[in-house]
């Protein structure tokens, strides 16, 4: 009697709690960031659920919104105390509605009431007078773009672009009211346009300057450029698509009227468009390969080839950054196959784009299966936060269309803070409003971007209390000490972050410190190097004349030594290896293990800036990548030289590899230990070195062959060519062999425990 009394006392309890929880703390998605791996990193929301916005809500139940296209929300730009243009909310928002059902195809208008704490209907916009004075009217509306009091409004179908006022606004000495038609931008007129080309307005996007950008549903050339007066000013980020081979050469073999009509094979086209405060046009598109985009995400590539938004400038080019640990494509960790379990797979379908306050940015990933997600990035292309999910709860959506942000007020404040996504299944906007830790966030950004950066410090050291796998904190925190000078410590920020860019930077200002202090040491140890390397160069070049007189049995240091005849006289070293005796397997082992030793080192002893990601390898790995290709090479070319009447034996062979090791330990030890002393833009030269010492192994190692077998250049060419693919054949053999002794292993132990429970 008594536990059943705790069991309801209890559940009241529960139910009380419940109870007193706000609606909107019922979060129906995760939020959530990805590390360095691809990892799912949950983090705090930075939107919750607010409202969703329908015809019901905005009090217009009795003619609803049917056939939604796309919803933009007002901006008025204006410039602050530094000279620097902002955009500000107008407080309403602006929504086409094809409307098929009722065959009245309108773009809605909906203002923000503070009385009410919602949206309401204001008017709607569909018969108009034209500049000619007839009676027209808005046919196929699509994408809209408001500024300044002006709605800029894609009429598909009748390939235009249609003007209102949304306020009182004057405009060439006329004054217009809400509602008002202002003009009409046609069809542009040029002679690089060809003439099969069909002008169909699908988004439209206006810079405070004038310019209108345009993106066309059958336009591969890139978006359109239009000045203030409606003229054509070009095509600007035409994104080419890659062809194969029999592609170029089907291209090459078709008439001129072909090759225009399958332009949608050379180029891909944008399906939708937004611009920043600044000019800079952020554009999206679904015709990016989807292998272009795994093989991105895969490489980690930070390129614009594969990727699904770009931001061109005027000149159409793009200067998006893309500083995170994967491109901005949206998911990076996805099924590549449709399965029983998974319903949505493949990269991200992106579908808008929309611009939020201090340099973010968001995309939607829909789709029919899609998974209706919204992805945020900083101005460096860094993930800030991804969230959203599929369903019909309070903040997931069926098919997320349109995204926009609603922020800002005329004095510069930031008190509203909303994200809206248009759902189109079901005829809505859901509204997302940010929350504390999203505001502690943008207020970070905000310090960092206005150079405060002992403020910006504290937001970010705030956020990682909050959150502390968000990397971000780590980078903006190790930026704030930078800033202040305290390079050692923002390292080790950077470090944690695995921001290998900004490490770099600080520990220049670390080095260049010490160089600064220690500017004698440096000539010193130059000279001591090169004089050091001089003494060893004589000391061989002594041994080895010593070694000139005939005889069988060498020391151990004189067949050492005697590579350093062999590096610089491959031809002349060879021939007196095999027949002078200069080298025995004893030298050649003494190198090879110098030469795993020195694998081993360059494995380990990298600095964070060329090597971030510690490795995994052990050192019996190490050993077994550096000798299995060496022994593969010797037997697979000991088995085709014995065919082919090559004069070296296996022991020849193996010694002859091995001293085309020789040259490879020094530099491995010496980029390893410079390695600790570059930055990110010097390491390339290390790589060079590396490069120029395994070229000179490669050298080494096929003249050797040649010499040691007697072989005409011809011939050396086959025969080394013939044992790269043997080696792969013994791998192929080694596998299946030791593929087949497993399973009569495991066979073999199946009947002994069988025969075991049986007795």
């Amino acid at each position: 009697m008594k536990n059943i009394k705790r069991i309801v006392l209890l559940a009241l309890v529960f139910l009380m709690v419940l109870g007193a929880m706000p609606v909107g703390a019922i979060i129906p998605y995760s939020t959530y960031t990805y590390d360095i791996d691809g990892n799912y990193v949950e983090s705090p929301h930075a939107y919750v659920p607010y409202e969703v916005i329908t015809s019901a809500t905005l009090g217009i139940g009795d003619n609803p919104i049917t056939d939604p296209q796309d919803f933009c929300t007002g901006r008025i730009s204006a410039i602050d105390e530094h000279a620097q243009r902002y955009f500000y909310w107008d407080g309403r928002i602006y929504i086409s509605d094809a409307n098929s059902a009722a065959e009245n195809p309108r773009v809605v208008i909906a203002e923000y009431s503070f009385e009410e704490s919602g949206f309401r209907y204001v008017a709607e916009i569909t018969e108009f007078v034209n500049e000619w004075g007839i009676p027209d009217k808005i046919t196929s509306p699509r994408g809209l773009y408001a500024i300044d009091n002006q709605l800029y409004v894609c009429d598909i179908d009748s390939a235009r672009i249609l003007v209102f006022a949304t306020a009182d606004v004057e405009i060439d000495g006329v004054q217009y009211q809400m509602g008002d038609f202002i003009r009409t931008i046609a069809e542009p007129e040029s002679e690089v346009i060809s003439d099969n080309h069909v002008y169909r307005p699908l988004a439209v996007a206006v810079s405070s300057s004038g310019y209108i950008y345009v993106v066309g549903e059958s336009t591969h050339q890139g978006v359109i450029s239009i000045n203030s007066e409606g003229e054509f000013a070009g095509f600007i980020g035409t994104q080419s698509q890659s062809l194969s081979f029999f592609d170029m050469l089907w291209r090459k073999l078709q008439t001129e009227e072909q090759r225009n009509k399958s332009v949608k094979n050379v180029s891909t086209s944008f399906n939708n468009i937004n611009i920043n405060e600044k000019g800079f046009v952020y554009a999206t598109t679904l015709s990016i390969n989807p292998d272009d985009i795994l093989s991105a995400v895969a490489s980690k590539s930070i390129t614009s080839d594969a990727s699904p938004i770009k931001m061109l400038n005027p000149n159409g080019q793009d200067v998006m950054k893309r500083s995170g640990f994967f491109p901005p494509v949206g998911e990076v960790t996805f099924q590549t196959q449709k399965t029983a379990d998974y319903a949505t797979y493949g990269p991200s379908q992106i579908y808008d784009v929309g611009l939020g306050p201090e340099g973010t940015w968001s995309i939607i990933d829909s789709g029919t299966e899609g998974r209706q997600k919204i992805f945020t990035y900083d101005e460096d292309g860094n993930l800030l936060f991804a969230f959203g999910d599929k369903g019909s709860q309070l903040g997931n959506v069926s098919l997320a269309k349109a995204i926009d942000y609603a922020y800002g007020d005329a004095d510069g404040n930031d008190s509203m803070n909303y994200l809206m996504v248009l759902d189109e299944t079901n005829d809505a906007i859901t509204v997302y409003r940010r929350t504390e830790y999203g505001d502690v966030l943008i207020q970070a950004l905000q310090n960092q971007r206005d150079r405060k950066f002992d403020k910006s410090e504290e937001d970010w050291r705030e956020i990682l209390q909050r959150n502390s796998n968000f990397d971000m904190s780590y980078i903006g925190i190790g930026k704030s000490l930078a800033r202040q000078e305290k390079y050692p410590e923002a390292m080790e920020m950077f470090k944690a972050a695995y921001d290998t860019e900004n490490y770099s930077e600080a520990w220049q200002q670390v080095r260049k410190a010490w160089v600064e202090d220690y500017v004698i040491v440096i000539p010193i140890v130059i000279v001591a190097f090169f004089i050091i390397v001089s003494k060893i160069f004589k000391y061989a070049n002594k041994v080895n004349e010593a070694g000139l007189a005939l005889r069988k049995k060498r020391t151990l240091k004189e067949e050492f030594m005697y590579g350093f005849h062999v590096m610089f006289h491959p031809f002349d070293g060879y021939w007196d290896i095999k027949h002078e005796y200069r080298a025995s397997t004893k030298g050649a082992t003494l190198i090879l293990a110098i030469t795993v030793l020195s694998f081993i080192y360059y494995s380990i002893g990298q600095s964070y800036i060329i090597k971030p990601t510690p490795d995994d390898t052990g050192v019996l790995m190490m050993f077994v990548s550096v000798l299995l290709p060496i022994l593969l090479w010797v037997i697979a070319n000991w088995c085709l030289t014995t065919l082919f009447d090559g004069e070296g034996s296996i022991r020849d062979i193996y010694i002859a590899t091995c001293y085309a090791l020789f040259p490879l330990p020094p530099f491995l030890i010496l980029t390893t230990l410079l390695s600790n002393i570059v930055t990110v833009d010097e390491a390339g030269l290390l790589s060079l070195a590396l490069g120029v010492a395994l070229f000179w192994c490669g050298f080494l190692l096929f003249f050797g062959m040649q010499v040691i077998h007697d072989y005409s250049l011809f011939k050396n060419v086959l025969t080394t060519l013939a044992s790269i693919v043997g080696m792969a054949f013994i791998m192929f053999i080694g596998v299946l062999f030791s593929s087949l002794l497993g399973k009569i292993v495991t066979f073999v132990v199946n009947i002994v425990v069988e025969l075991s429970y049986r007795v």
